[in-house]
């Protein structure tokens, strides 16, 4: 008991010299003042709670349906210099559309083949590749030209879907053929361009096949109304879409920006994929890259200053050695009975029959004549179009002919006539590069894919290959939009 009233006691002598204690710190130290030296990196606290804030890119429902649309430019206004047309189209404002939230540029280096790299000096995409993500096995879609490549990209779905088959075609199976056509009603698949804007994305679009001449309420805000011009130079390309993007006035900024450059596309058709002067373009273009990120990251405060820049570097094909030219026409001759028209792309060609007979027997007799004649050439392969394969998606009936010609590799049909049907190069119009092979056939249709950022960069790493049809999604989903029905690719896991 004794020891119970004495520890009762040491502890109420504890509380009160503690309490003491308190009251004489608290008295003594009103002149004290704490201050905490500032890190770099730290932010105010105003900062923070703007930050905690800022409203995400995607309106409710309700919210949407209760904004008003706006129209965005008239000819001529918001590009500056640039002869890009600014489009007339009403979309719905976005929040953060002009200072926050994730942009894209999306760059396509035509004929990036997918050795490049190695075989020549890049530090500049070297080091966005190591930040970001890449791949060297860039797989398009059959077949690997410029115009099907492009478009299955854009919009997400292969050839059967989209409906341009080739450079060249025709458009219902008669008439004139279409050479590098600029009409966007020939699309059956709808663009990235169109999906960004009428979910309230502006976009600037260049150069970028079958993006000219739009129309309608869902435009671009910037596309060309000229063909694409193949004497103008990467650097002036860029150039030129830089200044669209800086001084177009609109507060909701562009978010989707879009160009093709070719100049690599160029060394290497004229001095073969594997000559030291492609090697040396390669090189040149990385360091005017370098340049123009350079003076993209100076302006980004002007164009979203609260919002990152995701980079994507894609191509259409690669390149492979040219090895013989063909002339369709000197080389069929008078083996094919029937009247028939030819539209040739590099590695392909679509027979158009004309003016057969109306008896089925004497219309199949020359019919099969005509395949037995095809099927003997050592050049390439012929396919009705009920037997082309299914995984090439190139069954469009009315747009492919009656009889489709995929030649080997190496092999690339010309215009230009010599003294055989069958010639070198060197015979030709100075052209050494060839492609639009399927890529099963050849890994060297496959290409070259870099995605890259700032301020951050997505951490991609490398990968072993990436499918074309997958970066519309891909967009899509960094964009905060939806795509569109019936894309077939899958979204790259990048945040």
């Amino acid at each position: 008991m004794f020891r119970s009233l004495a520890s009762s006691l040491i502890s109420l002598f504890i509380v009160i010299l503690s309490g003491f204690l308190l009251l004489f710190i608290w008295s003594g130290s009103e002149a004290i003042t704490f201050e905490r030296t500032k890190l770099d990196g730290d932010r105010e606290l105003r900062d923070l709670v703007a930050l905690q804030q800022k409203p995400s890119n995607l309106l409710d429902p309700e919210q949407v349906a209760g904004m008003d649309t706006f129209r965005v430019g008239t000819p001529g206004a918001g590009g500056g210099d640039s002869d890009m047309t600014p489009a007339a189209a009403p979309v719905t404002p976005m929040r953060n559309s002009g200072g926050g939230g994730t942009s894209v540029l999306w760059l396509s280096v035509a004929g990036f083949r997918g050795d490049y790299m190695d075989k020549s000096e890049t530090p500049f995409m070297d080091q966005m590749s190591s930040a970001g993500g890449y791949t060297h096995k860039f797989k398009n879609v059959f077949p690997t030209l410029t115009y099907p490549s492009h478009v299955s990209q854009a919009t997400g779905v292969p050839v059967d879907q989209h409906g341009i088959v080739g450079d060249n075609f025709k458009a219902d199976g008669k008439g004139e053929t279409l050479k590098s056509p600029t009409d966007p009603s020939l699309l059956r698949a709808e663009p990235i361009w169109t999906t960004a804007t009428r979910q309230g994305v502006r976009v600037i679009v260049q150069g970028w096949p079958m993006s000219q001449n739009q129309t309608g309420e869902n435009a671009a805000a910037y596309f060309d109304t000229e063909p694409f011009d193949p004497e103008m130079s990467d650097e002036d390309r860029l150039n030129k879409l830089l200044d669209t993007w800086i001084t177009d006035s609109d507060p909701n900024k562009p978010r989707l920006v879009m160009a093709r450059l070719n100049s690599l596309n160029v060394a290497g058709k004229k001095n073969g994929p594997r000559g030291d002067k492609t090697y040396e373009a390669v090189t040149a273009f990385d360091k005017m890259l370098e340049e123009f990120f350079k003076k993209l990251e100076e302006k980004w405060s002007e164009i979203h200053p609260d919002g990152d820049l995701v980079v994507f570097l894609t191509t259409d094909h690669g390149l492979t050695e040219l090895q013989k030219n063909i002339h369709l026409p000197s080389l069929l001759g008078d083996k094919i009975k029937a009247p028939v028209e030819f539209v040739a792309n590099q590695s392909m060609a679509s027979l158009f029959f004309t003016e057969l007979p109306a008896g089925e027997e004497e219309k199949a007799a020359i019919l099969d004549e005509a395949d037995r004649e095809l099927n003997q050439m050592i050049y390439w392969r012929s396919f009705k179009p009920e037997e082309l394969p299914e995984e090439w998606h190139y069954k469009v009936d009315d747009r492919i002919g009656d009889r489709v010609l995929v030649l080997k590799n190496g092999f690339a049909f010309s215009d230009t006539k010599a003294s055989e049907p069958v010639y070198d190069p060197a015979e030709g119009d100075g052209i050494f590069g060839a492609y639009g092979y399927p890529v099963e056939d050849s890994i060297r249709m496959a290409g070259t894919a870099i995605i890259w950022g700032f301020p951050s960069a997505p951490r991609l790493g490398s990968r072993e290959e990436i499918d074309a049809l997958s970066i519309y999604p891909t967009i899509c989903k960094l964009l905060g939009i939806e795509p569109a029905e019936g894309v077939t690719g899958e979204a790259l896991p990048v945040n």
